[in-house]
């Protein structure tokens, strides 16, 4: 038999009693019909003193029949299921408080996936913006970040057919691998790095297919922005992207279309595997990098006469238009960001730092100096494991 005393049975009680204040749950809840949800953001430069924010809010079905003339700007269709929202301030912080001023339900970035810089802002810096992103609870690093040309907000005030919303259709551009992606975090690491040098991917609106049929819905022209200490430099076109994508190591997918030598027709070969190593090398004080592109590929179509079926010569003929082709897009991509706008955007400093530990201390603060100096030799190895069933073109009477 237990005996309690009195005295033990009061601090019991006391114990649970503070046990219980521990426990109270959720006293800072925010529910969800009290917020505004964020999905994407557009920063651009107002003037030289301001910047204007602009935010796209996600609006439920049940409130989609929101009427536009409450100064409400449309953006996903006719189903209206988001708009966009403006306001300036000196900063972002400033801007948002603001904007909150214009709106019965507290903002809440926990749900944005873009976040995009207008041309201008992004020439003229962009850390004080990335000071807030990183600073603030709610902005998700894995946000994508993107570039506009012109200002920033267009984009978002774009109609979308797939997706509810231009957020959203940036998103999936972004996870599809088959142009430059980065997130907060990326862009925050990439600007901390020894090259203090970063790349966004670039959009620009497409002209309208005619002026009776101009195309309202989003259609971009991708590119790729170049950063270095925070401010965009310029920037490089499509297919020099592909090859900046290669020295980074990533390209996931991608249709690689070519003209073999010694014949006519194309052969267009779709990307299985790739991967990307870089050697770094320093020698007699000379600093170089062996770039190694291994590639695994599929043959998606065939317009020559080449035998790709039956012909190993065919095959290898295939091979090294391939090769040609990765190493002409990777030297395009190193003529213009490492002699021209001079920017280590594929990570040579961390790969010299990492193998060369002792040098790199010595010459960190030279780095911007050796980055242009450095000899880049490339070694592309592409393979064609499945040519293909198919030979009927080889087969075809002359």
């Amino acid at each position: 038999m237990i005996i309690w005393s009195f005295g033990h049975t009061m601090r019991l009680s006391w114990g649970l009693g503070l046990l219980a204040l521990l426990l109270t749950g959720c006293w800072d809840r925010s529910e969800v019909n009290d917020l505004a949800l964020i999905t994407g953001a557009a920063i651009d430069k107002h003037d030289n003193k301001t910047i204007e924010l602009t935010v796209q809010i996600f609006v439920p079905r049940g409130s989609s029949n929101i009427s536009m003339d409450n100064g409400l700007k449309g953006s996903g269709g006719s189903s209206q299921s988001s708009y966009v929202k403006s306001a300036v301030g000196v900063n972002l912080a400033d801007a948002l408080s603001h904007l909150q001023e214009k709106l019965p339900r507290k903002l809440f970035w926990g749900h944005a996936e873009v976040i995009i810089f207008g041309e201008a802002i992004a020439r003229s810096g962009i850390r004080d913006d990335l000071d807030y992103f990183m600073r603030a609870p709610q902005p998700r690093e894995r946000a994508y970040m993107y570039v506009s040309k012109g200002e920033a907000r267009n984009i978002l005030e774009l109609n979308t057919k797939l997706e509810r919303n231009t957020a959203e259709s940036l998103r999936e551009i972004s996870k599809s691998k088959l142009t430059l992606s980065v997130t907060l975090a990326d862009l925050a690491q990439m600007l901390g790095s020894g090259s203090h040098a970063a790349a966004l991917p670039y959009m620009e609106l497409t002209a309208p297919l005619s002026l009776n049929n101009p195309d309202k819905s989003e259609s971009f022209i991708n590119a790729t922005a170049i950063f270095k200490n925070d401010k965009m430099i310029g920037k490089i076109d499509d297919s020099t992207t592909r090859g900046a994508l290669w020295l980074r190591n990533e390209i996931k997918q991608a249709v690689v279309t070519v003209v073999p030598e010694g014949t006519e027709g194309t052969v267009s070969a779709n990307l299985i595997k790739s991967k990307t190593t870089l050697e770094p090398i320093i020698e007699n004080g000379k600093w170089r990098m062996n770039v190694w592109i291994h590639t695994e590929d599929d043959a998606l179509q065939n317009t020559t006469k080449l035998n790709l079926v039956e012909d190993p010569n065919a095959v290898k003929t295939v091979e090294k238009a391939l090769n040609d082709d990765i190493e002409n897009r990777v030297r395009s991509a190193l003529d213009k960001v490492q002699h021209d706008l001079q920017a280590d955007i594929f990570g040579f400093a961390g790969e010299f730092h990492r193998a060369y530990p002792k040098e790199w201390k010595k010459n960190q603060q030279r780095w911007d100096e050796l980055f242009p100096t450095v000899e880049v030799a490339i070694h592309s190895d592409a393979k064609m494991l499945r040519p293909g069933l198919s030979s009927i073109r080889a087969t075809q009477p002359e």
